[in-house]
């Protein structure tokens, strides 16, 4: 249930501010004949929904201060100048992370049943031997009640925990933008731009492990804080990030049907943890949940520069335009009606978190990555570089002290390859015998140059292929199409 109101107030003939309120209420979610199930911190247990209030039906405590104020102004202080800036808050009342933070999912109204077997445990001599006994051949079939509530067993499966008083997440935005008219149809915007997000929702494992000392090779479960639990999933509002940019954009219009806009940004983004589904390059949603801020980092998304020029050009030929308007028919229709547009990508690469597969003494939860020692550039410098060795691997190596199985590598702390690309294409419009009538030829192509562009190496320091690149985007690609519109 969202209310606001907003109001546009012109103070004089050269400044307008706007200003507004926002309130919003979401209700935690809650299912139907409550099949719902939080973790309990108190009594290391889960704990069912029943009927009642929203606490009852959704073990979440429900918001109601969640107020989001909004400004903003213009103001032209000169002919052709116009200076704007804004702030606000926008609140993000659900941010579905998968199923990890949908604590419907958690036993005994769903069964997440896994078993893992070694060959070493012997094989199973009949379907009715206990699983965890044997090695249980394909044809014997699942174990009889292998997922049904009354064998749920939180040593064998996932729980899901949002803490009760978990904060609603928002971002704080801003602007500041100068306009300048630099000639007959000519525009420059200069624009600092910044936003900051605020308790956002992050993974981690609530049940991380106490590290192995040296000499110490205790199992991953003997060392976790909650016995009866295995891994706990914790949603959880300790995330945030940071992003601030200089935008300029240049636009000109000119009297033969071109226009032409380039957009360039100079920016840097940073957080603590990728989103949930959007992890790249050896990115993880997962942090270390001993100590979240030691994930601090680029985004997985961050590019430091960003140029793109777009090109319309609505050609002047043909009935109606300035050249050819007068000649016959099937002149026009040949010539006329054509629209050219070209889009040219710059970027920087995309960042590479270097990682490594740790052994089960060193690991303290399944969730998070694990980052290696790093001494000097974990690029191979220019010179030297192929696509064989990105990566320098002389740069990486792996922890050998069990206390501290996390190395002195930052997260995203090397780079890909950056990204050029040109995309072109070729419009026609041919009218038939009603105005209501057409065909619509397109031609587009997509890396019309044939760049090679590559995609980022194995970042893991675990791998034989560490530092490779495999793969890149897409070679030029060519399409047509023909539509009628009627």
């Amino acid at each position: 249930h969202f209310l606001y109101f907003q109001d546009d107030w012109k103070v004089n003939n050269r400044l307008t501010l706007n200003l507004g309120m926002r309130y919003e209420f979401a209700s935690p979610q809650w299912v139907s004949d409550n099949r719902l199930a939080n973790f309990d911190p108190a009594a290391n247990s889960l704990i069912q929904a029943k009927s009642g209030g929203l606490y009852d039906r959704s073990l979440q405590h429900p918001r109601y201060n969640n107020w989001a104020p909004r400004a903003g102004f213009a103001w032209r202080p000169i002919a052709k100048t116009v200076f704007r800036g804004g702030y606000g808050i926008s609140y993000q009342q659900f941010n579905r992370l998968g199923g990890e933070n949908l604590l419907a999912y958690n036993g005994p109204n769903i069964i997440d049943a896994q078993i893992d077997q070694i060959p070493s445990q012997g094989i199973c001599r009949s379907p009715s031997d206990p699983p965890l006994s044997c090695f249980r051949p394909t044809y014997f079939g699942y174990p009889e009640n292998f997922a049904v509530p009354e064998n749920f067993n939180p040593l064998r499966a996932q729980a899901r925990y949002i803490p009760a008083t978990n904060p609603t997440g928002y971002v704080q935005s801003w602007h500041f933008t100068i306009q300048r008219e630099l000639a007959r149809d000519l525009v420059l915007d200069v624009a600092y731009v910044g936003n900051h997000g605020v308790h956002l929702m992050i993974l981690g494992d609530y049940n991380q492990a106490a590290p192995n000392n040296p000499g110490q090779n205790l199992t991953l479960q003997a060392r976790r804080p909650v016995q009866n639990f295995a891994y706990i999933e914790i949603a959880y509002g300790a995330g945030w990030s940071k992003y601030n940019a200089m935008q300029v954009k240049l636009e000109k219009r000119y009297s033969q049907g071109l226009y032409l806009l380039n957009s360039f940004t100079w920016s840097k983004a940073t957080d603590i943890a990728s989103g949930h589904l959007e992890t790249a390059n050896g990115d993880n949603s997962r942090v270390n949940f001993a100590d979240p801020n030691s994930d601090r980092g680029l985004s997985s998304y961050d590019q430091t520069l960003n140029n793109t020029t777009s090109i319309v050009w609505d050609m002047p030929f043909g009935k109606g335009r300035k050249y050819l308007s007068s000649a016959n028919p099937f002149v026009q229709g040949a010539l006329g009606g054509w629209k050219l547009s070209v889009i040219n990508t710059l970027t920087s690469g995309l960042p590479i978190n270097i990682t490594y597969s740790p052994t089960p003494q060193f690991q303290v939860s399944t969730a998070p990555n694990y980052r290696p020692n790093l001494t000097g550039n974990p690029v191979t410098p220019e010179g030297q570089r192929t696509t064989n060795n990105y990566l320098n691997a002389g740069s990486v190596s792996i922890p050998t002290d069990p206390r501290y199985p996390w190395g002195s590598a930052g997260r995203n702390v090397a780079r890909g390859y950056p990204f050029y690309q040109a995309d072109i294409g070729l419009h026609k419009s041919f009218p038939l015998w009603s105005e209501a009538r057409r065909l619509e030829f397109r031609a587009e192509a997509f890396n019309l140059l044939n760049q090679t562009n590559f995609m980022a190496p194995n970042s893991s320091a675990s791998s034989t292929s560490y530092g490779s690149i495999t793969s890149t985007f897409p070679a030029r690609q060519l399409q047509f199409a023909m539509k009628f519109l009627f």
